[in-house]
């Protein structure tokens, strides 16, 4: 490891260390706070995009995840830090994603859904599926395994409920393709690096409107929606959590002194309003991610 990688990780560190009481006070009872930490510098460790990621972004990410509990550890993967070019800023910063996995786990804990599978298709399987009054709704699945998947086809999800009742839903690749194209990482990340796995989870999220949900549940997928649009994303960042960047955000922004320039700029700044917008700094914003294509990484 180089001395430039380990400075950025014991960086980091200090900073999440720092941030671990913050951490606890918003994480599920019982969470080991300080194992989530670990795992995010261990994480970061392996991803050069994660560690170019402000340490504030982290924060955010983690802060997210413990809100909405999903801390998980093991082989269950319920969550990961995607690391994403911010245009506006001009800096990478980590998000936080949730996988399929997690959202299938989150659709049983409502106690009523007995099974959830979710699969896809390639263009070389048999693949069936109708409704007939005799024998109601049918899906005929046979994938092949004894040669190199084709062109992923579609996506589709299963659901059976407790009371024996089934839910059923497949997209087409031109449905689960208009919404890659509405994601802001519809082009890299983890719809490039990972594609069956988006579309298996594009199709879980659909089927999910019409599942019975726990609020919590709820408000998980809200916050995945939010992150694949980037709209409304401070809303699920715990209150405690986005005060803290927020007052260091404003710390470090440099400070004008209105003393430093001629007597009549200076006595103008002092009658007048706040200094003129930045318009040529964000003209100059960087527009496509100079890092090149984020991954996605797991930390739980």
């Amino acid at each position: 490891m180089s001395t430039a990688v380990a400075n950025k990780l014991n960086h980091l560190n200090d900073y999440l260390v720092a941030k671990i009481p913050s951490l606890s006070s918003v994480a599920p009872q019982g969470a080991d706070v300080r194992r989530i930490v670990r795992l995010a510098i261990f994480e970061a460790s392996k991803n050069e995009k994660l560690r170019d990621c402000t340490p504030q972004s982290i924060y955010v990410a983690l802060g997210k995840a413990c809100q909405l509990n999903l801390v998980a550890g093991g082989s269950l993967h319920r969550a990961s830090l995607v690391p994403i070019w911010n245009k506006d800023k001009g800096a990478m910063e980590a998000d936080l994603w949730v996988e399929y996995t997690g959202l299938m786990q989150l659709a049983r804990q409502s106690g009523q859904v007995a099974s959830f599978v979710a699969h896809v298709v390639y263009d070389n399987e048999e693949f069936e599926h109708y409704t007939s009054l005799a024998d109601g709704e049918v899906l005929i699945h046979h994938p092949d395994y004894t040669r190199k998947p084709g062109a992923l086809h579609l996506a589709y999800a299963i659901v059976t409920l407790t009371d024996g009742s089934k839910q059923v839903e497949v997209m087409r690749k031109d449905e689960i393709e208009n919404i890659r194209k509405g994601s802001r990482m519809g082009n890299f990340g983890p719809w490039k690096n990972h594609t069956s796995e988006m579309w298996r989870k594009t199709v879980i999220k659909r089927i999910c409107k019409y599942l019975p949900l726990t609020p919590a549940a709820q408000e998980v997928i809200a916050h995945d929606n939010s992150s694949h649009t980037g709209e409304n994303r401070d809303a699920f960042v715990p209150d405690v959590v986005l005060a803290e960047v927020r007052r260091e955000e404003a710390e470090a922004r440099p400070a004008i002194d209105v003393d430093s320039r001629p007597a009549s700029a200076s006595r103008a700044a002092r009658v007048v309003s706040p200094p003129e917008p930045a318009a040529e700094e964000s003209a100059t914003t960087p527009v496509d991610n100079p890092a090149g294509p984020a991954s996605q990484t797991d930390f739980t």
